[in-house]
């Protein structure tokens, strides 16, 4: 009898374990739901949907879609320079440590005419060093970048692709909005990319993202080709994940016609709407 009470009552505390589980579960998955529809609220009001615009924002603890006004999420896009922080992981796979490099500007094929001179990875990322991307690409092994497009679920490069592909200066390997948002979200949650994300944090500080007024974020800018409904030649594309010790919310956004980082100075409205709101939800 003391035997069949122990086991009735080690069920019942399972199954009140059980119910309190899913009753937490509900009360995250409403809660995620209202943060949402908030959010999707806030965006859309103020930047209405557009041919030239495109946003989402990604809960970066689930990988959950929480807004986002994109033609399709899940068709591959040209995302330029978002490719760059992959490549200093691929590098790293097969080497102890990052080089420098000179940056002699456009005969290197860089964006700032004069160069960047010699850099290391942070200032490189922070800058989107073209020079530096394409001598590193060159030292990067295939199995080395496969790997990591693997680990971090992302397409594989086209084969025998040539530096210029691989750091986004051709549009031939294309990356879905959201599979790009959560491989960042991975990235980012990783403490051995201290390197990477060191760039990332400076770039919103002195580099290419700096329009984001926004230092406690990592950003990487990217300027792409474009290939519909377009303004110009390229696309300008910019992801955020704030807060930078502890990313709870990432942001896209891609504007056609333009720069990652002239893109940058709409992202950084469309982050101060953000945190306006989660100001006014506490």
């Amino acid at each position: 009898m003391a035997s069949l009470t122990r086991s009735l009552s080690a069920i019942c505390t399972a199954l009140a374990l059980v119910l309190f589980a899913s009753i937490t579960d509900a009360q995250t998955s409403a809660s995620n739901s209202l943060l949402a529809q908030a959010i999707q609220s806030t965006l859309s009001r103020r930047w209405p949907p557009s041919e030239n615009l495109s946003w989402l924002v990604l809960d970066t603890a689930s990988g959950q879609v929480l807004a986002q006004q994109w033609p399709s999420l899940n068709d591959p896009i040209p995302v330029g320079s978002l490719t760059k922080p992959f490549l200093a992981l691929a590098y790293a796979r097969t080497h102890n440590t990052f080089p420098h490099a000179l940056c002699q500007g456009t005969q290197d094929r860089c964006w700032l005419p004069k160069g960047h001179g010699t850099l290391d990875l942070e200032h490189a990322l922070a800058q989107s060093c073209n020079a530096y991307f394409l001598a590193l690409s060159r030292q990067i092994e295939p199995v080395a970048l496969q790997t990591i497009t693997q680990l971090y679920n992302l397409p594989a490069a086209p084969p025998d692709a040539t530096p210029a592909i691989l750091i986004g200066l051709e549009p031939t390997w294309r990356i879905a909005p959201v599979t790009l948002a959560r491989a960042y979200t991975r990235l980012a949650n990783q403490p051995d990319n201290h390197s990477i994300l060191t760039g990332m944090r400076l770039a919103t500080q002195q580099g290419t993202a700096r329009a984001l007024h926004a230092e406690d974020a990592l950003a990487k800018t990217g300027t792409a080709s474009c290939l519909d409904h377009c303004l110009a030649s390229g696309d300008g594309l910019v992801l955020a994940l704030t807060p930078a010790a502890n990313p709870r919310i990432l942001l896209l956004v891609r504007q056609h016609g333009t720069t990652g980082a002239s893109t940058s100075i709409i992202a950084a409205q469309m982050l101060h709407a953000l945190k306006t709101q989660n100001a006014a939800n506490r």
